[in-house]
């Protein structure tokens, strides 16, 4: 979400490269300009790859001065997978940390392990609201693995029971947390886990806030908290989390969450808030950044497998200073839906748009022919087109 004026990807690709072989890697490399990415072979066998979209966006922000570091500590990272994980619990329990995730981040690789023919990997996945997920990482120097059902299982140990240790670690780390105003909580520690100590519940629980507490973790060094009853605390954290989505890499969501009977939820912003409209503004953009994620990975698994189906884009309007969503339903055509604010209805006849409705009124006459699928975010397939007759109804509740 950054941009990369001052260094191309491609450079940075070489520079990267350079820098593992200087380093002494010596497995073939392969850089993907469309991915973005580099992949790795070793003994004629894929071995990894390595994604350049957040670590370039992160060396293109620094001074030049702050980019050798920088780079070392990538190819460092990149080598990691030879230093292997502890055989016992014991050894490797002082290292464990929690890390909240994105959800999409694992659907993305569910998508690609499909498209690479991949056995999908298992990891421990514990959801937090709609949008992410809590798991476990093996923390070291130089990078952070993620730990899967696979490792917890050869050490003999439950999710739950390494969790506890995770937490335990990350409670006893140095925390910086800053009061913006007596309104706003900001977790500003910088060591990648702010919006995970969104999971410290203890944490949460010594804090004053005005009614519930709400949190919005827009990307992993940020963690924001104010009161549901605080305008004044909601605006500021609406206005910082936008900001964060817009100028820096690793998104997380930009949804909101509530605190409430000790656990996080999803929490709606009222439609009357003073906030409401740029909150709304910042969720639809972070929603079609991942519906872009997700439609890319469809069209190639589509193109691959040769099915049979448009996976529509989710397009984001403005009208008198209202933004909303829409995805096009066409005739005669396979389609795969994103759940928007509205549908347009196209056919063949040169008549442009046939009737333009909300996605409830759309369900409620044409549910029947749209049939969930197991994506997330979420999409319907659609094989067919409404009769003129439900046409109509659509735009009689249009008009």
């Amino acid at each position: 979400m950054s941009t990369n004026e001052n260094v191309s990807g491609d450079d940075f690709a070489n520079l990267v490269i350079e820098g593992l072989k200087n380093a002494g890697d010596d497995r073939q490399v392969t850089y993907d300009a469309e991915e973005f990415r580099l992949e790795f072979r070793e003994e004629n066998a894929d071995c990894g790859v390595l994604n350049l979209t957040n670590l370039h966006a992160e060396y293109a922000k620094l001074d030049e001065e702050f980019r050798e570091q920088r780079m070392s500590e990538i190819v460092r990272a990149a080598l990691s997978h030879l230093k292997p994980i502890p055989e016992e619990f014991k050894d490797a329990s002082y290292d464990l940390r929690p890390r909240l995730w994105a959800r999409s981040t694992f659907e993305s690789m569910r998508l690609r392990s499909r498209l690479e023919g991949a056995e999908e990997p298992r990891w421990p996945l514990e959801p937090i609201g709609e949008n992410l997920y809590l798991s476990l990482v093996f923390d070291l120097p130089e990078s952070v693995r993620s730990l899967s059902d696979e490792e917890l299982e050869n050490w003999g140990i439950s999710y739950w029971e390494a969790r506890e240790v995770a937490m335990n670690n990350l409670a006893e780390e140095e925390l910086m947390i800053a009061s913006l105003g007596d309104v706003l909580y900001a977790s500003n520690t910088g060591d990648s886990y702010d919006a995970t100590r969104l999971a410290l519940t203890g944490l949460i629980e010594q804090l004053e806030f005005d009614g519930i507490p709400i949190a919005m973790v827009p990307n992993r060094d940020t963690l924001l908290l104010t009161g549901s009853n605080s305008e004044v605390g909601i605006k500021m954290m609406v206005e910082l989390a936008e900001k964060e989505l817009a100028e820096n890499p690793r998104p997380l969501i930009a949804t909101m969450l509530a605190f409430e009977h000790g656990e996080w939820n999803d929490w709606q912003l009222p439609s009357d808030h003073p906030s409401h409209e740029a909150y709304r503004r910042c969720v639809l953009g972070w929603t079609q950044f991942e519906y872009e994620n997700q439609k890319k990975l469809l069209d190639q698994i589509c193109d691959q497998e040769l099915i049979e189906q448009f996976n529509a884009s989710y397009t984001v309007i403005s009208k008198d200073d209202k933004h909303m969503s829409y995805c096009v339903w066409g005739k005669d055509i396979i389609s795969s839906l994103p759940r928007t604010d509205l549908v347009a209805f196209m056919d063949d006849s040169g008549n442009g748009v046939r009737a333009f409705a909300s996605w409830d009124q759309v369900h409620q006459l044409c549910g029947q022919m749209m049939k969930p699928q197991d994506y997330y975010p979420a999409r319907f397939r659609v094989d067919q087109f409404p009769s003129d007759e439900i046409l109509g109804q659509l735009e009689d509740l249009v008009n």
